[in-house]
């Protein structure tokens, strides 16, 4: 039987790449108005007048994105390009009814520039038409808890034995025995998008990822048992819809299907919404994902050596899996180059609910890249005090007549945790 480790870590790895709305907007601008006159028919003159609008330059950010209206050359993130006006006017003048004339005025308006600079840090994100999006996600996550071995049911499972099939020893093996489970994860993710309009984009994802489990700190000063594995391990692909954006209000929905190599297929759908308050999003989310194992029937912390393993299992005789959350954020610009997000998430995961905070900094020097470094960690697990099943199948076991045991029983978890701190590189072109 061959058992598998942190899926639920990895299906909790949704795209980092949302949909959504990114920058800051102004209505005003200030800008340089000339008023001259042309000569009349006559040979009357008017003066000429130049006047700067007063103010000077202002730098705004309002309703999402930031803007600058100071001149400046045009480029693709010109949504006001600096604009020209010419009104012309004619006056009539009767002097004494002697004679008529006709006076042309002429008034120029010049308007400045405004800039709008898309946040990519920005949780509602995602390129616009023809525009392509990177994210390259680099992050470490890791998992722990305590826990107390219950009981114990030795079985013979070798059928060249004269007791196959029965229960040969008991619960007295395990008496006071307990220790600890680490599963840590490096991973480099990569979420590629292309905006087939300026609300809808596909996005494919893949995912190289380093797992280590370990179980350490035996009461009974046994060595530490551990098991790696790593390579491309994770593929999907996706749609975002950012189907409402206006001056209040943000929304997008998507959906994901994902391919964990050896593991499961994993279907997940999402929904955010948000209000636009100056320059700071508020929105609530919610996310759902479905998984088929696609083999073996448990999931869990697992450690093998060579033929024999051993697991502590999250859930056993399964092979469904199924994950809800929802939660609050905020996503705040504190100046043109510095962005501040923050998650509350509350969810099921399936085996246990869990409540977690998420923070994250962003810095945008440009146009079309962004660094953005993050945080999370649980808050509330309730994992804590579950009693769960293990299993131990050991090839040649010490102290037994048999050639293969095979040891099931319960285990007590206690202090679960989980943190993951990472950093996201974001390109835009």
């Amino acid at each position: 039987m061959k058992i598998y480790t942190m899926i639920l870590a990895l299906i909790a790895t949704a795209p980092a790449f949302a949909a959504g709305e990114y920058g800051y907007a102004t209505t005003s601008s200030d800008g340089y108005y000339t008023t001259s006159t042309a000569r009349a028919g006559t040979g009357t003159y008017k003066t000429t007048t130049t006047a700067r609008k007063s103010g000077g330059y202002k730098n705004v950010i309002q309703n999402n994105f930031y803007t600058n209206s100071k001149p400046r050359a045009t480029s693709s993130y010109e949504v006001m390009p600096r604009q020209t006006t010419t009104r012309t006017t004619y006056n009539t003048r009767d002097y004494d009814d002697v004679y008529v004339t006709r006076e042309k005025q002429v008034t120029t308006r010049t308007y400045a520039s405004q800039e709008r600079k898309y946040f990519l840090a920005h949780p509602f994100f995602q390129p616009l038409k023809g525009k392509f999006g990177s994210v390259t996600d680099i992050a470490y996550a890791t998992n722990k808890f305590k826990f107390d071995i219950l009981d114990a049911a030795v079985q013979d499972v070798d059928e060249t034995s004269a007791t196959y099939g029965d229960i040969i020893a008991g619960p007295g093996l395990v008496d006071g025995l307990s220790g600890k489970q680490e599963t840590t994860q490096f991973l480099v993710k990569e979420d590629f998008s292309f905006g087939i309009t300026d609300t809808l984009a596909v996005i494919i994802m893949g995912q190289y990822d380093s797992t280590k489990t370990k179980l350490k700190d035996w009461s009974n000063g046994a060595g530490d048992n551990s098991y790696s594995s790593s390579g491309l391990n994770l593929f999907g692909i996706g749609l975002q819809d950012r189907f409402v954006d206006n001056d209040n209000w943000i929304a997008m929905v998507a959906g994901y299907y994902q391919h964990q190599k050896d593991t499961a297929n994993t279907f997940i759908g999402e929904l955010k919404a948000g209000y636009k308050i100056d320059r700071t999003t508020v929105y609530g989310l919610a996310r759902g994902g479905y998984s088929r194992l696609t083999k073996g029937d448990a999931y869990g912390a697992y450690v093998e050596d060579g033929p024999d393993y051993l697991m502590l299992s999250y859930a056993k005789d399964t092979k469904d899996i199924i994950y809800v959350e929802g939660g609050l954020g905020v996503f705040s610009v504190l100046n043109k180059y510095v962005t501040l997000n923050g998650e509350l998430i509350y969810g099921h995961y399936d085996w246990h609910e869990q409540l977690s905070l998420k923070g994250a900094i962003g810095f945008q020097p440009g146009d079309v890249f962004a660094l953005n470094l993050y945080a999370s960690t649980s808050l509330y697990d309730s994992g804590d005090g579950k009693t769960k099943k293990y299993m131990n199948y050991d090839v040649d076991p010490e102290g037994y007549s048999t050639g293969i045991a095979y040891t099931t029983g319960n285990y007590k978890m206690k202090d679960y945790n989980e943190w993951k701190i990472g950093a996201q590189i974001i390109f835009y072109f």
